[in-house]
C-alpha cells in the first residue's frame, strides 16, 4: 500500500506541491501569527516589569498599556504622589511611538527623567554618556546590536535624524530614551507626561499604598507593575479573538487545498479504483489508502510549514522591530490542525470512492 501512496505522489507532482503549500501555508499563519503576538506581548511585559517600579501611575488617555502618543498626566502629580505615605521614589515618563525604522510594527521613544528614572530602574550608562541636547538619544543594547547601531550613529525620531550619544543596559521601558523636558517640546505638551513610576518603601505593601493613591486620588489609574500582563491583555481588545479566527482560517484553507485536491485525484482515478474493487478491495482498504495519501502530504506540509514558519520568523526579527516568540504548544496545535484538516478534508472524497461501482469505474472515461 505504501508504495501505492508514494507513486501516485509521484505521478502528479504539481497537484502535490500544490497540496504540500497549502497545508504548510496554514502551518505558517499558526506559527508566526502567535509566534508575534506573544512575542510582542511578552517582549513589552518583559520591559515594563523592568522599570523596577513597584506602582505605575496615569490618567485615562494617555495608559502605558495603550499604543499612544497622548500625553494627558501633569507631571506635577510627582510633587502630590511624594506625599503619599509609603511611596519613596517618584519619576514622570513620557512615551511616544512610532513606526519601525524598516516600516512594519512599531517602537517607543520614552522621555525620562534621567536621575529620577535610573535611581529606580538601575538603568546605567555602559557606553557613551546621557543625552545633553534636544538632538541626542540613547538606546539599549539590545536595539543596539539588532539595528546595528553604536556611539555617533543617528536614528529617526519625529521625522528627524537624532544623534546616539550612549548604549544602557538593562532593558527598561521603551529602547530609544531621550530628555522628558525635550520630548515635551517635541509634542508640545509643556507638563505633561504619560505615566509616573512610583517606588514604594516596603514592596510588601505596595498594595495598600495603591488603595491609599486610589483613595487619595480618586479618577486616575493605579496599576500594580506585577499586574501589567494582566493588564496589556485587557488593552488590546479582540487579540484573543484575533489568535482564534488564525486557527479557524489555518484550518480552513488546509481542509480545502486537501478536500481540492483528493476530489480531482479521486475523479482521475476512477478507473483505477474500479480495478482495486474489481480486485476484491473492500471499502474500508480504498478508503485507507486515500486517507494514507492525504495524510501523507500532509506531513509533508506540516514539515515543511514548520521550517519555512522558524526560518521567516528569524528573519523578521533581524530585519525588524518586530518580536517574535514560538512556543511548543502552538507548534503542536499548527501540526494537529494540518493533519486533522488533511484528514478531514480527504474524507468525502475517500468516501465517494469507496460507494462507487466498480463495472462503471472501469468503463469511466
Amino acid at each position: 500500500m505504501d508504495s501505492l501512496i508514494l507513486s501516485n505522489l509521484r505521478q502528479r507532482p504539481t497537484r502535490t506541491l500544490i497540496s504540500v503549500s497549502g497545508v504548510a501555508l496554514g502551518v505558517i499563519l499558526v506559527i508566526l501569527n502567535t509566534g508575534l503576538v506573544r512575542g510582542m506581548l511578552n517582549d513589552r511585559i518583559r520591559r515594563e516589569q523592568g522599570l523596577g517600579a513597584e506602582i505605575q501611575f496615569t490618567r485615562k488617555g494617555s495608559s502605558v498599556l495603550s499604543p499612544s502618543s497622548i500625553m494627558s498626566l501633569d507631571v506635577r502629580y510627582g510633587d502630590r504622589l511624594r506625599q503619599v505615605e509609603g511611596v519613596r521614589m517618584v519619576s514622570p515618563v513620557g512615551r511616544y511611538v512610532q513606526s519601525g525604522q524598516s516600516g512594519l510594527g512599531f517602537e517607543q521613544v520614552d522621555g525620562i527623567d534621567f536621575p529620577s528614572y535610573a535611581a529606580i530602574s538601575g538603568l546605567k550608562i555602559v557606553e557613551g554618556r546621557v543625552f545633553a541636547s534636544e538632538r541626542e538619544v540613547i538606546i539599549d543594547e539590545i536595539k543596539a546590536r539588532q539595528s546595528k547601531l553604536g556611539i555617533g550613529s543617528t536614528i529617526q525620531v519625529f521625522g528627524k535624524s537624532l544623534d546616539v550619544v550612549g548604549i544602557y543596559g538593562p532593558e527598561s521601558g521603551a529602547r530609544i530614551k531621550m530628555d522628558l523636558t525635550h520630548l515635551q517640546n517635541y509634542l508640545v505638551a509643556e507638563n505633561k507626561c504619560t505615566f509616573i513610576m512610583l517606588k514604594v518603601d516596603d514592596p510588601g505593601r505596595q498594595q495598600e499604598v495603591q488603595e491609599r493613591i486610589n483613595s487619595e486620588l480618586p479618577g486616575n489609574i493605579v496599576i500594580l507593575t506585577r499586574d501589567i500582563a494582566t493588564g496589556f491583555g485587557r488593552a488590546i481588545p479582540g487579540i484573543d479573538g484575533f489568535v482564534k479566527a488564525v486557527l479557524v482560517l489555518s484550518t480552513i484553507v488546509s481542509l480545502l487545498v486537501i478536500l481540492l485536491a483528493m476530489y480531482t485525484t479521486i475523479t482521475e482515478r476512477t478507473r483505477e479504483i474500479g480495478i482495486l474493487k474489481s480486485l476484491g478491495a473492500s471499502k474500508g482498504y480504498i478508503i485507507g489508502v486515500i486517507e494514507k495519501e492525504a495524510l501523507t502530504i500532509s506531513i509533508i506540509g506540516v514539515a515543511a510549514g514548520l521550517v519555512v514558519a522558524f526560518a521567516a520568523g528569524w528573519v523578521i526579527e533581524r530585519m525588524t522591530s518586530l518580536q517574535l516568540e514560538f512556543h511548543w504548544t502552538w507548534t503542536l496545535m499548527a501540526t494537529g490542525i494540518g493533519l486533522v484538516a488533511g484528514a478531514l478534508g480527504a474524507l468525502y472524497p475517500a468516501i465517494r470512492a469507496a460507494r462507487q461501482d466498480a463495472v462503471k469505474a472501469i468503463s469511466y472515461e
